[in-house]
């Protein structure tokens, strides 16, 4: 039994994997030194055992020597364990903060730029972690911040995807994404994942508080670079480019800044601050369909109806607020009628800058009789709201046993119905159909994606499936006839980044994402500044329609990059 105890705190030390002091060291020794010279036995028992006393104590001569021994080790141990609890989260600490601060500023920059170069706003990985991955990472980052438990290696950086060979934890930088191997993780390659962010986090903070401080300058490297290849003009010239297959580079010289995209018909719309065009697919260039807004409008949704009418949601600003508001127009681009959008807003619904706004319409689209609309302010509409092409209240639906958050999408299925995106009491997504007339869901596909998908931003009818959808966890198709939707694009393979990109569906599945490299200033007619995007520095980026798996070598992205789109 006592031998046991001894083990434990032998392993209880052990697990300390601590640098102690000199000063700590020493006392410990002399402890040792003055317990061992003290006549250990009186000390330890509290009495003298002789003869056949001692035997019925505890008996034989050696057990006795043995208990006693072990038991006056024991009592050492725990008083130098003792000493060293009271110092261990201090000796960590300091161990931690030395660890940090001896990376030099090339090592600083490093991490800073990884950051800022990053096509994605947020950490990616290959799989999962396992739910015994999960527990051991918790268990030891404990150990790394109290105790100084660090890794004896570090990740391996990929400069591209396909470099991972499946062996050990690896980061790929362009899109934040970590590879797993596919068997469980050592407790050091869990440590290198924790150490990971521990630096980087780090490098983030001591960096910027550099820059501020004028010691460091903005690192130009910390940016996203993407390529900028043209497809040739025979190509871009031909039907190739309605062939979701079909790898393009286009050059846009439409020179709209970009505020709001959205699939028409048969075409992108494209909208600017006043201003809505028209872009043919396959052509660089965008042309004017409407400008008749008012001066300080800000469009920010936009959809197209099987007649062909487009229908603009903006925020109308005055000298003292902001107001909702939707203007209709025609295939042609000739003004048909605002409806008036108030009955259905809540004033005071949110503020930009320093105005109030009674709410905001962040995503709509139409069927052959109604409106959709989600977003900000919308009374009892938390989830949706229907009104019908006159501006008739249909619904209004509220989250209840499924949820949708302003940013799921929605679209027109190929059978003509609404869908969207919705998530559980658990977080996992799924798809449902909407019955307009009831506001009700039916045909809710439930949990079709894995719980450590992040978002589920886009849906639309696929090129050869059901659905295709989009989130922070790359692509997917779906199949109503299935229970699960299979991945078709990881989002390491992402062309450009995601993070602050507008974003649609084509009719033909192919994703459209806007991305702006550079911003410049602007002074509205109210005095108020803005920023938006430089023409010749905006993204556009659309996911193909084929639904191959992942792996298969199918075009799979189509973007628009500083004048230009490419299809991967």
């Amino acid at each position: 039994m006592r031998d046991n105890f001894d083990n434990r705190l032998f392993k209880m030390a052990k697990r300390e994997q601590m640098i102690l002091p000199k000063e700590l060291a020493e006392e410990i020794d002399e402890s040792i030194r003055r317990l061992t010279a003290e006549g250990t036995e009186n000390r330890i028992t509290g009495s003298t055992v002789r003869g056949t006393a001692g035997e019925r104590a505890g008996g034989t001569a050696k057990s006795r020597k043995k208990k006693r021994m072990n038991f006056r080790r024991s009592l050492i141990l725990a008083a130098a364990l003792a000493s060293l609890f009271s110092v261990t989260a201090f000796a960590a600490a300091g161990a931690l903060k030395q660890r940090m601060e001896a990376m030099n500023k090339e090592k600083l920059e490093e991490y800073f730029v990884q950051i800022h170069s990053s096509f994605m706003g947020a950490d990616n990985y290959n799989r999962s972690y396992t739910d015994e991955e999960r527990e051991r990472m918790d268990e030891l980052r404990i150990s790394y911040e109290e105790q100084g438990l660090f890794p004896e290696g570090e990740l391996t950086m990929l400069d591209e995807a396909e470099d991972y060979k499946g062996k050990n934890v690896a980061f790929f930088k362009k899109t934040s994404t970590f590879f797993f191997p596919e068997k469980e993780m050592s407790d050091e390659e869990l440590l290198q994942i924790i150490d990971f962010y521990a630096k980087r986090e780090y490098s983030l903070q001591k960096m910027n508080e550099m820059i501020a401080a004028g010691e460091a300058d903005f690192p130009k490297e910390a940016k996203p670079t993407v390529p900028d290849e043209v497809t040739d003009f025979s190509v871009l010239d031909s039907s190739a480019v309605f062939q979701p297959e079909q790898a393009l580079t286009i050059a846009y010289t439409g020179g709209l800044s970009l505020q709001a995209v959205a699939a028409g018909t048969d075409c992108i719309l494209l909208a600017g601050r006043n201003t809505i065009h028209r872009m043919e697919i396959g052509s660089g260039d965008s042309v004017l369909l409407y400008d008749g807004f008012d001066e300080n409008t800000l469009i920010t949704a936009l959809c197209q109806d099987g007649e062909g009418n487009v229908y603009a949601g903006v925020l109308k600003e005055t000298s003292d607020e902001y107001e909702v508001g939707l203007t209709v127009i025609d295939k042609n681009g000739s003004f048909l009628k605002e409806i008036d959008m108030s009955p259905y807003m809540k004033n005071g619904a949110l503020s930009i800058g320093d105005k109030p706004g009674n709410g905001y319409i962040r995503q709509m689209m139409a069927d052959e009789r109604y409106l959709y609309f989600r977003g900000r302010g919308f009374q009892d509409a938390d989830f949706l709201l229907i009104i019908d092409k006159e501006g008739n209240m249909v619904s209004q639906m509220t989250s209840g046993k499924y949820f949708a958050d302003w940013i799921y999408g929605m679209c027109i299925g190929k059978d003509g119905k609404p869908y969207t995106v919705v998530s559980d009491e658990n977080n996992r997504f799924g798809i449902a159909a909407i019955n307009p007339g009831k506001g009700t869901l039916e045909e809710v596909y439930p949990a079709i994606v894995s719980e450590d998908t992040i978002s589920l931003d886009l849906i639309g009818p696929g090129y050869d499936a059901d659905f295709v959808l989009w989130g922070y966890s790359g692509s997917f198709s779906f199949n109503r006839n299935e229970t699960a939707a299979t991945q078709v694009t990881p989002v390491y393979e992402m062309p450009c980044p995601a993070e602050g990109s507008l974003r649609l569906v084509l009719p033909d599945g192919r994703f459209v994402f806007v991305h702006c490299s550079e911003y410049r200033s602007y002074t509205t007619q109210n005095g108020d500044e803005g920023h938006e995007r430089i023409p010749e520095k905006n993204i556009l980026l659309l996911p193909a329609g084929n639904q191959e798996p992942i792996g298969q070598p199918v075009g799979k992205i189509l973007t628009m990059i500083d004048k230009k789109i490419f299809s991967y």
